[in-house]
């Protein structure tokens, strides 16, 4: 199985001295505040793909630590970041993102570019030297950009539920990617239909029976 890196933001606790002993009691990972913001990166195996894995990191944070997830962070990154992350010369790498070296499929197209200064999501770009530069970039998977988008969504209406209206992964079951759904159980029609409505009502979703008398394939 993939071990990924995942990195998240999350709400920043009262107690940050608590909050960083239970993180290193219970995750393989690092717990760093930036700029106000609690930046959370933990490591994960054993799951068929990294959006599973996200969601699984999510629920172990909040149950572990007592705090909420709020987005994946996407860890950006200019060619200077690239250069020392990979021990390589800015010159090196300014030659991988033009193609002077390597031939074959493009580097990765950047997310922007701010005054002019490239950024890149550090995930694809690692995912791009894995396979063109083996040995440059780190071992551990990071999310594609699909996988950031369902786990970011997923975050946001998780978020807006009390804890036992969380039923499993039908939501995610519904916002995945047609690839990724795949691999994924196939669940009752009735409970995918109950989410569907769910998600165009204002109000918190209220079951009105429980989850034992769902319907199962």
């Amino acid at each position: 199985m993939k071990t990924y890196a995942l990195k998240f933001e999350a709400q920043p606790p009262g107690d940050i001295s608590a909050t960083e002993s239970a993180f290193y009691d219970h995750f393989d990972g690092l717990l760093a505040e930036s700029f106000g913001r609690l930046l959370i990166t933990v490591y994960m195996g054993d799951h068929p793909n990294g959006a599973m894995a996200a969601k699984s990191a999510a629920c172990e944070i909040e149950k572990n630590l007592g705090i909420m997830v709020t987005r994946v962070d996407r860890d950006l990154v200019d060619a200077a970041e690239i250069a020392r992350r990979i021990e390589r010369t800015r010159e090196s790498v300014r030659q991988l993102i033009h193609g002077e070296r390597r031939k074959g499929d493009p580097f990765p197209t950047p997310v922007g570019s701010p005054n002019g200064k490239k950024i890149w999501e550090w995930s694809t770009v690692n995912e791009w030297l894995r396979h063109h530069v083996p040995g440059a970039g780190d071992p551990e998977f990071g999310l594609t950009r699909d996988e950031m988008a369902v786990v970011d969504n997923w975050l946001l209406r998780w978020g807006a539920l009390t804890r036992d209206q969380h039923i499993g992964l039908e939501f995610y079951e519904i916002t995945a990617p047609v690839g990724l759904r795949d691999e994924l159980h196939v669940r009752s029609s009735r409970v995918a239909d109950a989410w569907v409505a769910s998600w165009n009502r204002g109000s918190r979703v209220v079951r009105r029976e429980p989850l034992s008398t769902v319907e199962s394939d």
